[in-house]
């Protein structure tokens, strides 16, 4: 594993919830970071300049720039607005377009990183048509013709043939559902139960495919720093828990009452087809993370919970 002291990181998506996390590991390794950002001044106004610079275009960086890891997570928030056909459209440009620009910038470097890192997620894998939930996807199983899993693809594809072709080291992340106390989604799927509200949603049976943010900057790093086989990591917890299970064990830690469900079919008469964001899914293993070694800090449930909600 090499060590990061004084290596330059480039990171897009610096200013979201794993981009922050991941700046203040790598300042503590003595790092330098380049954020793209379409607000500089908040990335100045939150850290040091000569630990961490701002850029709005990659154009600002000049084609001698010494660039030793790249991690792309730039992407408008998935979850965060309802799916008309223009909010679908920014949420795929948001990710493809970054990635294209990124890819055709690395084309004009005299000086290539060493690992790139690149995000997707989980839904790449899309649902389960049938609801049995028996199956459990690892990196090798198929994507779907639905729009979850189709942004997933079209992500990918924006860097993976052209890493290919360029012979460029190039790692896609496939993140699961990320538990951490700032992050929204967490936010959102804990307030019903602290309110002592709705507990299940539908079946409660649907698979939840989750991960500690801790494990998502640790499994990056481990990814970056590492020498490894694979271009695709699943970036979720070894345990594999239904949607109930989650709600059994917050319901536990912070002694919580919820009597009621939320039934399924008024879930899609608000959200629609997003709704499949939370009432259907797919297991996912860790495999390839798993054959290469990595340890999760956070493996079970009841550890990541423990962790954040006492």
């Amino acid at each position: 594993m090499d060590n990061l002291a004084e290596q330059t990181i480039l990171i897009t998506g610096g200013t979201g919830l794993i981009g922050t996390a991941l700046i203040q590991y790598l300042l503590t390794q003595q790092c330098h970071v380049i954020v793209l950002t379409r607000s500089p001044n908040h990335v100045l106004e939150k850290y040091n300049q000569k630990q961490v610079k701002p850029i709005r275009t990659f154009s600002e960086l000049k084609s001698d720039t010494q660039i030793d890891y790249v991690i792309n997570l730039a992407g408008e928030n998935i979850g965060s607005q309802r799916w008309t056909e223009s909010r679908k459209q920014i949420l795929i440009n948001s990710r493809v377009d970054t990635t294209q620009q990124l890819t055709d910038w690395l084309d004009t470097q005299a000086i290539k990183p060493k690992c790139i890192i690149s995000g997707s997620a989980v839904g790449y894998y899309g649902i389960d048509q049938t609801k049995t939930w028996q199956n459990t996807c690892d990196e090798n199983s198929p994507p779907q013709n639905i729009f979850i899993s189709e942004i997933c693809q079209k992500w990918e594809q924006a860097i993976l043939p052209w890493a290919s072709k360029q012979q460029q080291h190039v790692k896609v992340v496939r993140l699961g559902v990320v538990f951490a106390k700032q992050a929204p989604a967490f936010k959102q799927m804990l307030l019903p139960i602290k309110l002592n509200l709705v507990g299940n949603i539908g079946s409660g049976q649907q698979p939840l495919s989750w991960i500690h943010i801790d494990d998502v900057v640790n499994a990056i790093v481990f990814l970056m720093t590492s020498t490894t086989q694979h271009n695709i990591y699943n970036l979720s917890a070894p345990q594999q828990i239904t949607q109930q299970e989650f709600v059994q064990s917050c319901k536990t830690i912070l002694h919580k009452f919820t009597p009621l469900s939320l039934p399924e079919s008024l879930l899609k008469l608000v959200l629609n087809e997003q709704a499949e964001l939370i009432t259907n899914g797919q297991f996912v293993s860790p495999k390839h993370l798993n054959d290469e070694g990595y340890h999760f800090k956070y493996p079970t449930l009841n550890q990541a919970l423990h962790n954040l909600l006492t």
